[in-house]
């Protein structure tokens, strides 16, 4: 549109040429990213709110890119160092802003700090703790180290372990406020050792699990000690309900002759059936089931009861068999087949024989040699119904046989 003038008193006539067509003013934009992409030249647009980069205020389309119509910005490297006005840093400055922490923001009150002192100078705090050091102190002077509470690492013995003592190795408040008057475990105690007599009170000894024995260790020929008191020393061996026990106990010292101490040596082995315990004077026991008596003088003879003689049943019994009282005194003979008897008795022993001839059969009374004395001067025949009763016997190496009779 053309421009027209009629403002009095002042002259705008001549600063603008009334032909001129003035700027055309397009709708504002919130920032310079959205300025219009196509728009004509000299289009002015106002951008109200500025981004990075980007001023806000009026730009013009200058026909290839948008100007802006204000002040341009300039940063504090777009002053030239050598300006002498209109100038508030320089490229020093600048160098120094850079090394300021980015989280001293606002007004910095410097008026309580102190000024770095001066090399080889101190603050007056330094200075009053380095003038209760005496002249030519030394951390390693012992004297110092002691005086101060302290210790030398030299001083102890056990330095590492010391270095690693945790809060853990403390004795409890319930064990006792000093380490040596704790009560210690004595589960990692290679050779734990006793410095006065163990009292187990209402205690007892035990194994708590798999079975485990409690086993008693002496060294070298030491033996197992159960002392007495009031009584002599004993052993009870109680039953599985700890009801009632078996009591082995020691002679009183007044039996023991001479209060002299002796050994028993239990038998090696179990020992057959019926077998007895003798002893060879010294006190090794062992079994046997054909005890010795060495002369057994017996002035009364007292029996309250029968005098049982040892009694065997032998079935098939046929071949080669020893007449041995070992066997038993009485013996019962089934026989099988034809049977040859040999001498196994000694001077004074005897054998009685109930003989069963089973089907028939008969004993060879000469056999190998055998010489038996009978009375009526020959060797009996077996009944062949009823049993057959004999006895034999050796007096100073001869054998002597009868027979009573057929048992029927």
């Amino acid at each position: 549109m053309a421009y027209e003038s009629n403002f009095e008193g002042t002259a705008v006539d001549a600063a603008i040429t009334k032909s001129q067509t003035m700027p055309e003013f397009k709708a504002a934009v919130a920032n310079y990213a959205s300025l219009p992409g196509s728009p004509s030249t000299a289009d002015v647009v106002l951008v109200t709110s500025a981004s990075t980069g980007y001023d806000a205020g009026l730009y013009r389309y200058s026909g290839s890119a948008w100007v802006y119509m204000g002040n341009p910005r300039q940063d504090a490297d777009d002053i030239d160092d050598a300006s002498t006005t209109h100038k508030f840093t320089t490229a020093s400055d600048i160098s120094r802003l850079s090394n300021t922490s980015g989280t001293n923001t606002g007004d910095q009150n410097l008026s309580t700090y102190q000024l770095k002192p001066s090399e080889g100078a101190f603050v007056n705090g330094d200075k009053t703790h380095l003038d209760t050091i005496e002249t030519n102190a030394d951390v390693t002077d012992t004297a110092n180290v002691t005086a101060a509470g302290a210790l030398m690492d030299s001083e102890v013995t056990n330095l590492a372990q010391v270095k690693a003592f945790a809060s853990s190795d403390y004795a409890t408040a319930a064990q006792g406020v000093k380490a040596d008057s704790a009560l210690q475990s004595v589960a990692g105690d290679s050779n734990p050792t006793l410095a006065a007599n163990l009292d187990l009170a209402t205690y007892d000894i035990v194994t708590e699990s798999s079975n485990r024995p409690i086993d008693l260790a002496p060294h070298g020929t030491g033996g197992v000690v159960v002392r007495g008191n009031d009584e002599s020393g004993k052993i009870v061996l109680n039953c599985e309900q700890n009801s009632h026990g078996v009591t082995i106990q020691g002679p009183a010292h007044s039996a023991v002759s001479g209060g002299g101490s002796y050994t028993l040596t239990l038998p090696a082995a179990t020992g057959s059936n019926k077998a007895l315990i003798e002893t060879n004077g010294s006190g090794v026991l062992t079994f046997t089931n054909s005890p010795t008596l060495t002369t057994p003088v017996v002035t009364t003879l007292d029996m309250a009861g029968a005098i049982q003689e040892y009694a065997v049943n032998v079935t098939s019994v046929t071949g080669t068999t020893a007449l041995s009282a070992a066997a038993g005194t009485i013996q019962r003979w089934v026989l099988s087949g034809t049977v040859n008897p040999t001498d196994s008795l000694s001077d004074g022993e005897s054998i009685t024989l109930i003989i069963d001839d089973g089907s028939g059969s008969t004993i060879n009374w000469t056999y190998s040699g055998l010489s038996v004395k009978w009375i009526g001067g020959s060797a009996p025949t077996l009944d062949t119904t009823n049993e057959t009763l004999i006895v034999v016997w050796q007096v100073n190496s001869t054998l002597y046989g009868m027979t009573p009779g057929v048992l029927s």
